[in-house]
């Protein structure tokens, strides 16, 4: 069956270059995306296409999805999008914003103008306050109507549901859902998601896959060869990125979406306890078992790893931790994936 997201990945830019919006890193709130009125998506990536001009100028410490975008942008792939959104939520993206200024400053870089969305997550009124004048400059940068708001906030909210549907009911097929949830992020979503119609067959063995966030449907491909399907994830692209719908409120717009990162956003900067989170998502998706996957340069996340480790081994739940890892699992992960679905699970 032919799904409308499969050609959205094929060719993520085509919309993008008519004036569009690109952004890079999590938590960049999607009602101000689309109280834009323009094409916007994630800026895509490439796990397996070399990037030797990006390496000239970036540190080991940038993951590869940085790397793929930033060599992209040297070749010109984003010439005709408007503007660019990084988010300070990501510590990858705040600091590749700030390469991405400096080298076309040096007229070294074309491209896109640039933009940091100024997130500050700490659970504080003042932390709130700094996030929702941070989005209303930025709209303001944007030329966002303010009676755009609330068609935003509605369709967003909309999109929220929908998502969150789509994952309760999934139990097979999980590398066709990941390509569903990479597409929602590189494109705007609610343009096709209408027009998705998914199978509803049961694999059987359930698993939960958390950690980074995967270069496409490598890891989903060796949890299917071990007879298994990763029917959640948790990780900053995740099926429920967004978060719960922000619902009604008398507040100013900004507010209500400051608010509301502020208790569900999906980056690494989100003050929130990742062992507790990991076992209610288990325990709503049915998993049987978990894959905490991290590469290596998400430092953040491993100090939350020996609590979750020691939740879920209080809990009783398989786990196969790979930390330390390579973006594109050519370091046996694949392998110890596969391996861990065919003989841990029940």
């Amino acid at each position: 069956m032919s799904q409308p997201f499969e050609t959205l990945l094929a060719s993520p830019l085509d919309s993008l270059r008519r004036d569009g919006v690109g952004f890079v890193g999590a938590d960049i709130p999607p009602e101000l995306l689309l109280a834009s009125g323009r094409p916007f998506g994630h800026l895509p990536w490439y796990a397996d296409v070399p990037t030797p001009a990006a390496d000239r100028w970036l540190e080991s410490s940038f993951p590869g999805w940085a790397r793929s975008i930033l060599e992209q942008w040297f070749a010109g792939d984003f010439d005709g999008i408007a503007d660019v959104v990084f988010s300070r939520a990501d510590d990858a993206a705040q600091r590749l914003c700030y390469y991405v200024r400096e080298l076309q400053a040096r007229g070294l870089l074309r491209g896109p103008g640039t933009h940091l969305l100024d997130l500050a997550l700490i659970p504080r009124d003042t932390s709130l306050a700094h996030t929702a004048a941070a989005i209303e400059e930025l709209a303001k940068r944007l030329g966002i109507d303010p009676a755009a708001w609330p068609s935003a906030i509605a369709r967003a909210d909309c999109l929220r549901l929908t998502l969150a549907a789509m994952n309760s009911r999934r139990r097979s097929h999980g590398p066709l859902y990941e390509h569903m949830y990479r597409a929602a992020l590189w494109s705007d979503a609610t343009q096709w998601i209408d027009e998705v119609a998914l199978p509803m067959d049961d694999t059987g063995r359930r698993v939960l896959l958390a950690g980074s966030m995967p270069p496409d449907d490598r890891l989903h491909r060796a949890a299917e060869a071990g007879g298994a399907c990763i029917v959640d994830e948790l990780h900053a692209g995740g099926p429920l990125r967004l978060g719960p719908p922000l619902g009604e409120s008398a507040e100013p717009p900004s507010l209500r979406i400051a608010r509301h990162l502020q208790r569900h956003g999906a980056g690494q900067r989100v003050f929130v306890d990742r062992a507790v989170q990991l076992l209610a998502r288990v325990r709503d998706s049915g998993a049987q078992g978990v894959i905490l996957w991290m590469t290596r340069e998400d430092e953040a996340l491993a100090w939350q790893v020996p609590a979750q480790v020691r939740a879920l081994r209080e809990a009783g739940v398989p786990l196969l931790l790979l930390a330390d890892r390579r973006w594109a699992a050519d370091d046996g992960a694949l392998e110890a994936i596969t391996r861990f679905c065919r003989e841990k699970l029940p």
